[in-house]
């Protein structure tokens, strides 16, 4: 009975060992070997001017905007659409346009008003206009450090099975030394480090993305434009229907819709297709969090329990990404690795040692990038660790309150109105 049970240990560690880590291992010969992106072509079909580029904002007076519609027009799009919620956005959107210039570009730009401050009926309020082959949405804080931006990323759409392409994303890096703001910068820089990563590596295993971030996003027009899109995007509840109409976790409707209909998601990680954005401010960072949790419990139990294509479509994903994302928690996870560990038949404390080892060394693969541009910032993996633990509470206190779907840190229902900016 005593080898039973010892036995039965070793099952339960050796399953919690390799359930975390042949994903990571996999996914480091798949990141670092197997990916290649999709070079520009000598005589591509799609070019700049078969982009139009849709900027939804609440918010055209704050600092990056000036500076992300300056990037954008620079990669000379057929048409720049910045869609706002009320009269007096569109006075001041085109007052800053207008003194700073923008409008002397070879670049029409359009101010568009729409009915409502949400993301979702901004969008579908331009995309009506868009004359062009290719779509992209954008957010209003978005930088495109490239001249050959759109010519990166228009290359996957030679393949007519590819209906969307997704950026290589970059966190932009505004404090510097060893302050408290660097280090939360640090932490935003680490989540879309993680974030690309991930893609990366399963969509070059079985094409899978589970999101097709909307910080910038590359889409076939048609599809943006279907009745069918349009409907359930603009009306798409949850939870058995009994929550919703959602604003939030547009992308991630946007990225099932595409897979559900069989159409291909590249990812095109390249100097040439690099965006960056400003993040990791505290405390808004943490409330983009506690945001981006709840629409992870909310998107992958529609992925998996209700949409259910990506059994069949994208099998790696599935247990790579949608499955781990329901036991993803650092904090328990790594406390019942060492427990279990501590039970089985080859336990001793210089091995115990070396699994703590292999824990907190495992943690820093996604960040290789990341630390290699900024080597001096390994002084931060004590905070970097400690937060890592942390957003295990985070995400579960998201799970208990997936219903809530309000966009951190803005005042929509004011805006609606007037009131707000």
């Amino acid at each position: 009975m005593k080898y039973l049970v010892i036995s039965s240990r070793n099952v339960s560690f050796f399953f919690l060992f390799v359930f975390r880590y042949l994903r990571l291992i996999v996914h480091i010969i798949s990141y670092w070997i197997l990916y290649c992106p999709i070079p520009i072509p000598r005589e591509p079909r799609y070019r700049p001017r078969d982009v139009t580029v849709i900027v939804p904002t609440v918010d055209p007076e704050n600092e990056d905007f000036v500076e992300c519609i300056s990037s954008i027009i620079s990669n000379r799009p057929k048409r720049l659409i910045i869609v706002i919620p009320n009269k007096e956005m569109v006075k001041s959107t085109e007052k800053i346009l207008a003194s700073s210039r923008l409008r002397s570009k070879k670049v029409p730009i359009s101010v568009l008003r729409a009915v409502q401050a949400n993301k979702r009926v901004q969008v579908a309020s331009a995309i009506a206009q868009v004359q062009t082959a290719i779509t992209i949405i954008a957010d209003d804080h978005v930088f495109w450090r490239s001249p050959k931006f759109l010519p990166a990323i228009l290359a996957p759409f030679e393949d007519p099975r590819v209906g969307a392409v997704e950026t290589n994303k970059r966190a932009l890096r505004t404090e510097q030394g060893f302050t408290a703001a660097a280090f939360w910068s640090m932490l935003g820089a680490a989540y879309l480090e993680r974030q690309n990563f991930d893609v990366r590596a399963t969509n070059t295993i079985d094409g899978g993305v589970f999101v097709n971030s909307g910080r910038t996003s590359a889409h076939r027009t048609s599809i943006l434009q279907s009745p069918e899109f349009l409907k359930g995007y603009l009306n798409e509840r949850f939870f058995f229907d009994l929550f919703g109409r959602l604003n939030c976790d547009d992308d991630n409707y946007i990225t099932r819709y595409e897979t559900r209909y069989g159409w291909k998601i590249k990812i095109q990680h390249c100097p040439e297709g690099l965006m960056e954005t400003p993040l990791g401010t505290y405390p808004k960072f943490l409330s983009q969090c506690l945001r981006w949790s709840r629409t992870t419990w909310r998107s992958n139990s529609a992925s998996l329990f209700t949409d259910r294509t990506v059994w069949r479509q994208q099998p790696w994903c599935v247990y790579a990404v949608y499955l781990t994302s329901f036991v993803n928690f650092a904090l328990f996870y790594d406390f019942a690795l060492v427990y279990y560990f501590r039970q089985t038949t080859w336990a001793s404390p210089s091995a115990t040692a070396y699994l703590l080892i292999w824990i907190f060394a495992t943690k820093l693969v996604k960040l290789i990038p990341y630390l290699f541009r900024h080597p001096k910032y390994v002084i931060f993996l004590p905070g970097y660790y400690a937060f890592g633990y942390f957003h295990s509470l985070i995400k579960l206190y998201a799970l208990f309150t997936f219903w809530d779907v309000t966009w951190s840190g803005r005042q929509l229902d004011r805006i609606d109105t007037g009131e707000g900016k």
